[in-house]
C-alpha cells in the first residue's frame, strides 16, 4: 500500500513527541540507503569512460569472498 505525503504527515503529527527522534533517525537512515543506492549505481557504470570493454574481476574482492566462506 502505497501512503500520500498528506497521509503520512497526519500520522506523523498523531505521534507523542517523544517518537520524534525516532522517525527522524528512520528518514535519516531512509535517505542514506537511497544515496547508498545511487552511489553504487554510479560506481557499477564504467561504461562511459572504459566503453564496452570487458571488465576484470577484482582479486582483492575475490580472495575476501573465498576466505570468509570458509569462516
Amino acid at each position: 500500500m502505497i501512503m500520500s505525503y498528506d497521509t503520512l504527515e497526519k500520522q506523523i503529527r498523531m505521534l507523542p513527541e517523544e517518537c520524534l527522534d525516532d522517525v527522524s533517525h528512520y528518514i535519516e537512515f531512509i535517505i542514506y540507503r537511497l544515496r547508498l543506492r545511487d552511489k553504487e549505481r554510479q560506481a557499477s557504470d564504467l561504461t562511459e569512460f572504459y566503453g564496452v570493454l570487458n571488465q576484470m574481476p577484482d582479486g582483492l574482492k575475490m580472495q575476501r569472498e573465498l576466505r570468509d566462506e570458509w569462516d
